[in-house]
């Protein structure tokens, strides 16, 4: 069973824990993933199950090494008193494939799965039922009974890829794409081939087998037996198939696994492949999981632009394969925590190693860090920069303790304009000259496609205190019932990120009489975390809440239903919630554009 927490959900969790077994029966506790999250939740599971418990029963504590490192300093008050823990730490290497005993005939299987970001991660299959426990592969941030009524309170992936495709993709680009390579590492290891077997093909059948197999497991155990329930469990690491995926977050994968674990190695190998291209390196160290948000928020903006990403936590890696990393990069960030007034030693090491490359000096970068207090290693890593002569594609960010949504924003914003800036530096070298190659495709086709019109509007969408906006004129009603509009986003967008299935967006249709306004306005530059709206009258919508066009001759408010990859943009639909027309006699702006291959 995977605890999930957060907030009030900490008793529920425990609760739904102790409703299928007492906390004292529990012999083992695998740890796939530690967050600061599940603390709480984990301290709650661990002081009941070592009330009472006899010292020749001791909990077993099945760990990665950076989870055991974590989990000590977390919990040292729980631990330091206990005298009944035995520490089960998993280790291997490249596709091992780990025994944990469970009794003497029966154990489960890990494979360490780490990346950058969850260097503690590892993946559990239980042989019997073949339920591979994922840890973050596979997730989706959604609850299934929030998407599929009919589902109830099923945890499983009922209603397909039609319900949870759009969740499962949104999850992977902005965890996983970041740090394509370890991903691809990690799927090589896990057996994600589905083999059908008709007992288990309903939700009802497949938890009764599986609860069957560990009700065995815990039978054993509780009469003190070493030997094997007969029947129920055996072990075959061999078989590399799945039944059914269990990640940290999202609904139990079973319908859609064959797919889904085909659309992972798609996904990996698209951005493995762009790394042969052009890429950013994301360095950084990170004390309490801030400074990790914001690398996190950064390469997401880096991928969006187009460029792929490799992501490094300098706590678990060598200075060799930093200085590598470096060599391979278009462009690079670094961010640090502030601890003590410094920069802790491995930012410090990985800076010295940036300082003494001499082609590091050609490459835009970037600083970025959180703090407590003061916030002076983000100030060090930015004068020692600039002092060497590196030029920096965004100012410096600091983010005082936990990064709020505008902050993730303006730090996605930030990770796209340092792609833009590697992308013309590359475009600078190469030999062909850009108007001869635009004279090539615009012609034929792309001529003709630029007499295709649209209505300019203004889109906006708000998350949290986070608003933001775009100019489009790719807009069109897609549904009569219930009422639907489709906006296509260009993938490098910064707003796409919040046009996410379930989030609200505004538009505001622009007037004739506006038009030269607010395409002034909505045309220009703008920094990381700037106001796009400054200059423009807006109030937010009632209904929405999303900022909405004073000026505009009509406003709709908008909920995303689905999305569609369509290229290099995507084609967002959404249901028409609410309305308003502030005027019946003036015409919507329409824009007009000589040529296909541009806006």
């Amino acid at each position: 069973m995977q605890l999930r927490s957060s907030g009030s959900l900490l008793c529920p969790a425990v609760s739904a824990l102790s409703a299928e077994v007492s906390a004292a029966q529990l012999s083992h506790i695998i740890i796939t993933h530690l967050g600061p999250n599940r603390i709480p939740t984990l301290k709650m599971v661990l002081e009941a199950a070592l009330a009472g418990r006899p010292k020749n029963k001791p909990l077993k504590l099945v760990v990665t090494n950076p989870a055991q490192a974590a989990l000590q300093k977390a919990l040292a008050d729980v631990l330091d008193a206990a005298n009944n823990i035995e520490w089960v730490v998993v280790k291997g290497k490249g596709r091992d494939q780990i025994p944990i005993p469970v009794t003497e005939n029966y154990s489960l299987t890990a494979m360490l799965t780490p990346t950058p970001r969850w260097p503690d991660a590892m993946c559990v299959i239980d042989p019997s039922s073949r339920v591979v426990f994922t840890s973050k592969l596979f997730s989706a941030h959604v609850a299934p009974g929030l998407l599929n009524t009919k589902a109830n309170s099923s945890a499983f992936d009922e209603g397909g890829w039609e319900t949870y495709g759009d969740h499962w993709r949104y999850f992977f680009d902005c965890m996983l794409a970041p740090v394509a390579t370890q991903a691809n590492l990690a799927l090589e290891k896990l057996p994600v081939t589905a083999t059908p077997r008709a007992s288990l093909d309903t939700p009802s059948n497949f938890l009764s087998a599986v609860i069957k197999s560990w009700s065995a497991v815990v039978a054993d155990i509780t009469r003190g037996s070493k030997g094997t329930a007969a029947g129920v469990y055996q072990q075959n690491p061999t078989m590399l198939f799945a039944y059914a995926l269990a990640p940290q977050h999202g609904p139990v994968i079973r319908t859609c696994l064959s797919r889904i674990a085909q659309e992972y190695r798609k996904w990996t190998a698209e951005q493995v492949a762009a790394l042969a291209y052009s890429s950013v390196l994301v360095l950084y160290a990170s004390a309490y999981g801030n400074t990790a948000a914001l690398a996190q928020a950064i390469s997401r903006g880096v991928t969006k632009g187009g460029v792929a990403v490799n992501t490094i936590n300098l706590e678990v890696t060598d200075l060799e394969e930093v200085k590598a990393a470096i060599k391979a990069a278009d462009g690079f960030t670094i961010g640090s925590p502030t601890l003590g007034g410094h920069m802790p030693t491995p930012v410090q090491l990985a800076l010295g190693t940036i300082l003494r490359a001499a082609s590091a000096r050609e490459l835009p970068c970037g600083v970025f860090g959180s703090f407590g207090w003061s916030g002076e290693a983000v100030d060090e890593l930015d004068g020692k920069l600039k002092d060497a002569g590196y030029s920096f594609a965004f100012k410096p960010i600091k983010v005082k303790f936990k990064p709020t949504a505008k902050d993730l924003t303006t730090c996605e914003q930030s990770g796209r304009d340092l792609a833009i800036q590697v992308k013309r530096r590359l475009k600078s070298k190469e030999k062909d000259s850009t108007s001869s190659m635009a004279a090539a495709v615009a012609s034929g086709a792309q001529l003709a496609m630029g007499r295709v019109v649209g209505s300019l509007c203004l889109v906006t969408s708000r998350d949290e205190e986070a608003v933001s906006a775009m100019l489009a004129s790719w807009v069109s009603q897609a549904s009569f019932d219930p009422p639907g509009i489709t906006v296509a986003v260009k993938k490098d967008r910064g707003m796409e990120t919040m046009l996410q299935p379930g989030n609200s967006f505004a538009i505001s249709m622009v007037p004739e009489s506006q038009e030269k306004v607010v395409m002034k306005a909505m045309t220009k530059a703008f920094a990381p975390g700037a106001d796009r709206l400054a200059g423009l009258p807006i109030c937010d919508s009632e209904a929405s809440k999303c900022p909405v066009l004073e000026t505009a001759n009509a406003t709709l408010d908008c909920t995303v239903v689905s999305r569609m990859e369509a290229g290099d943009h995507w084609i967002v639909y959404g249901q028409v919630t609410d309305g308003k027309l502030n005027s019946d006699t003036q015409l919507t702006a329409v824009h007009h554009r000589k040529v296909g291959n541009h806006y």
